[in-house]
């Protein structure tokens, strides 16, 4: 299963945030997710909230999987990861084209529905950047 969140610019690319346990398995359904991300960035460049919406197949054997929790960039180390039934916190670091960044993170996981938040701060050429992402999900159907 997973979920995905915008990163900076900089980043070019998704970060996936994977929802499988090794011990605990995540309250969650099933079915066909629809993920709503809101990104915005504050500092020297104001980026107001830009939201996208996927939608996406999760199966049994998603939920289930006990490996690969985080699916970071190559660029990021993570280096805290919880899980459990209910919830997920992380944390990561990131290094790209000369800039490093930190990011944090929740989810909250309610059978067929979840939310979360990610911050992140990162020093870059212009200044200091804090970036915020909301994720709202629910499950829309079958497969």
């Amino acid at each position: 299963m997973r979920f995905r969140l915008l990163m900076p610019a900089m980043l070019a690319g998704l970060c996936i945030i994977s929802a499988s346990a090794s011990a605990e398995t995540p309250n969650l359904t099933p079915g066909l997710w629809s993920h709503t991300n809101t990104m915005s960035i504050d500092g020297p460049i104001q980026i107001p909230g830009q939201t996208e919406t996927q939608q996406e197949c999760i199966t049994q054997d998603d939920i289930d999987q006990g490996a690969d929790l985080l699916e970071a960039p190559q660029s990021c180390s993570i280096s805290r990861m919880d899980i459990s039934r209910d919830n997920m916190h992380y944390a990561m670091t990131c290094s790209e084209q000369g800039m490093t960044y930190t990011m944090e993170g929740q989810m909250t996981f309610m059978g067929e529905r979840m939310e979360g938040q990610m911050t992140g701060k990162m020093d870059s050429p212009m200044g200091a950047m804090n970036m915020k992402v909301t994720t709202k999900a629910e499950r829309v159907g079958e497969c």
